[in-house]
């Protein structure tokens, strides 16, 4: 019944309802997911042993926007007694922040491999299709990749953009594919359960996510394990993933040119480009992108943490 109307900001004011809810649930780890909002609402309840998650913009954006939400992100960092993270990257930061570093663990959820995988996977002879897998709102920069998509269409015959998702730009992504005329190119299907986002991917060529921030980019993580060549943003949550050239492309931020090229050349050379990316891909998430294994070493941390309440 926590009411979030207005920005989670809001969630600050709540956090004595949530101190009496755990003085009720009394429970042996008290763990938020979301830095800022949550993180720092947690941390004013004075719960121990206490865990924060960070996500991506709630460190990597929020406090360079704010001096007031570095601070109170500092504050909430102190007192939790372990710290998440997406990414080696984003540990950097939170570090920065004048964390210690054994307080902190790069833990990316992962995915399931029993939904995400390659053994269905058959792409179409008579058709090119790329598809993304990010949400309808403005950190993902969907019309970067649909002006890419309209630069080369002529170039790539029956080449099909899938935008799978939802969010508040759906309308102006709309607008765009009609100003730029690709009614015909391009298929929304909306919000999807993960099986059906599994089967989309492996009937798909090419995955892009051109993402202008990331704490750690799940919906690559999918695709990856999917088999489906991979083209993202050159940030530090895909670098942790993709090396350009090897298991993949990486372009830079707001380059349509470089993100038409990219596609075109994993047009031409696609068996070749897959042959090598294909086993590379599938080795590292079974290395570092299972969700269950990665959330064993969260359950032992818990473990260890209610020892030392």
């Amino acid at each position: 019944k926590v009411n979030v109307s207005g920005g989670n900001w809001r969630v600050l004011l709540k956090f004595r309802k949530v101190k009496k809810l755990l003085a009720e649930i009394s429970p042996d780890v008290f763990h938020s997911l979301y830095a800022t909002s949550y993180g720092i609402t947690g941390a004013l309840c004075g719960f121990h042993p206490y865990v924060i998650t960070a996500l991506g913009t709630d460190v990597l954006i929020s406090p360079q926007q704010s001096k007031i939400y570095k601070r109170l992100l500092r504050f909430a960092f102190s007192k939790a007694d372990w710290i998440t993270s997406m990414s080696d990257f984003m540990k950097k930061v939170i570090h920065e922040m004048g964390v210690a570093n054994e307080k902190i663990s790069t833990v990316p959820f992962g995915i399931d491999p029993e939904i995400f995988n390659d053994e269905n996977r058959s792409v179409p002879n008579d058709a090119f299709i790329v598809t993304s897998t990010r949400n309808f709102e403005r950190i993902y920069n969907i019309p970067h990749l649909i002006n890419a998509i309209a630069n080369i269409r002529n170039q790539i015959p029956n080449l099909h953009l899938n935008l799978v998702g939802s969010g508040s730009l759906k309308g102006e992504l709309e607008a765009l594919i009609n100003i730029r005329q690709l009614n015909d190119q391009v298929t929304f299907f909306g919000k999807l359960k993960q099986p059906e986002i599994a089967e989309i991917l492996n009937k798909s060529h090419v995955f892009v996510s051109v993402s202008l921030s990331d704490g750690n980019n799940i919906s690559l993580n999918e695709a990856m394990a999917c088999g489906a060549f991979c083209i993202a943003t050159n940030i530090p949550a895909n670098t942790q993933w993709i090396e350009d050239s090897v298991n993949g492309y990486l372009v830079p931020i707001d380059d349509v040119e470089d993100l038409a090229k990219k596609i075109m050349g994993a047009y031409h050379h696609y068996r070749e480009l897959q042959s090598k990316a294909a086993p590379i891909n599938k080795k590292i998430i079974a290395e570092k992108g299972i969700w269950s294994t990665n959330m064993k070493i969260v359950e032992n941390h818990y473990k260890s943490l209610m020892l030392k309440k």
